[in-house]
């Protein structure tokens, strides 16, 4: 009995973020050699490293620590440690155990997007990607990760208890310089107001991003945060395209129709995804509907889109269709 309980408990803790397999601590688990994966640990930019780490994002690649993804990057364990090795790159997965082999630690003010943050110690075990800090006190981060069974890679954010009890370290092999990426940039605000020439911050980034991702790039430096003449110029480009009228400020017509871009599947109640997320937002510029931005299609998103429909003239059945889309898309 005493061995078939020290048995249930292994095979409970065994989970990232708790404990290992004793076979990962001996040595990393060899990789199959797919097309695309490394022959070497690579060396990256930061753009080049938040792109692999986005595909796993789009691709919701759930959590395992037996199951192994392959996609044009390689072949990798769904983990939290093999996630940010294929994230970074490596020939092998590595593990928390081992990962400072081809890491070092920086201090937490110093994070970028692109660096990770760790803990290994014999109660928690664990690392996520770093993305952003959520507060400007830089406290709270943001992060990619695969988190635990039952969920898929995503993005998380952990409040300032959890951050402090990780630290903060930066894969060897980065190549330094570049700051020319959108895959750090948040699409989700609470609220898209009119924003124009001389405005900075958050949502023009935003708007750089999206108007970069419909063909109507904001300059050479990527996002800025800075509403500049090239950002104008784009925006007016864009609204032409469309027939609004081209005033170079992104008004909620521009917002919405920017937000809405993409694939158009039919969407309704108990929907739930990345287009349900787009949706959210595009409602939420077109009406300031105040939607929370779940992905989820709920009673709110579906009360928004009997209001959407109604005040565009389309049946208000509530269910996100062609014409819907259509006319989220047109910017109306």
């Amino acid at each position: 009995m005493r061995t078939t309980a020290a048995s249930v408990l292994a095979a409970v803790l065994v989970l990232c973020g708790l404990l290992q397999p004793v076979s990962r601590l001996a040595h990393a688990e060899p990789d199959l050699h797919a097309a695309g994966h490394p022959t070497a640990d690579l060396k990256l930019t930061r753009d080049d490293i938040l792109t692999r780490a986005k595909s796993w994002l789009d691709e919701r690649v759930p959590y395992s620590q037996e199951a192994k993804h392959t996609n044009q990057y390689g072949t990798y364990r769904q983990d939290c440690s093999g996630y940010v090795s294929m994230a970074w790159g490596l020939k092998t997965a590595r593990w928390t155990g081992d990962i400072m082999q081809v890491a070092t630690r920086i201090d937490k003010k110093n994070l970028l997007p692109g660096d990770s943050l760790w803990v290994h110690s014999s109660a928690h075990q664990h690392m996520a990607l770093f993305i952003r800090w959520a507060d400007t006190a830089k406290t709270q981060a943001v992060v990619w990760e695969e988190y635990r069974s039952g969920t898929v890679a995503s993005q998380r954010t952990w409040s300032a208890d959890r951050t402090a009890g990780f630290t903060a370290i930066r894969y060897r092999n980065v190549i330094e310089g570049d700051a020319k990426t959108c895959a750090a940039v948040s699409l989700d605000h609470p609220r898209y107001p009119e924003i124009a020439a001389a405005a900075t911050g958050a949502l023009v980034k935003t708007a750089q991003c999206l108007l970069t991702a419909a063909g109507f790039p904001t300059g050479a430096n990527g996002p800025t945060g800075t509403f500049d003449t090239t950002t104008a110029d784009a925006t007016k480009q864009f609204q032409a395209s469309l027939g609004l009228p081209a005033l170079g400020k992104v008004d909620s017509h521009t917002w919405t129709a920017l937000l809405a871009r993409g694939t158009t599947p039919q969407l309704q109640d108990g929907a739930s995804g990345d287009a349900v997320l787009r949706l959210q937002r595009a409602l939420n510029a077109a009406l300031d509907a105040g939607l929370e931005l779940d992905g989820r299609f709920g009673a709110n998103t579906t009360a928004a889109v009997k209001r959407y429909q109604s005040a565009h003239g389309l049946t208000s059945d509530g269910i996100a269709g062609p014409k819907t889309w259509a006319a989220l898309q047109a910017g109306k």
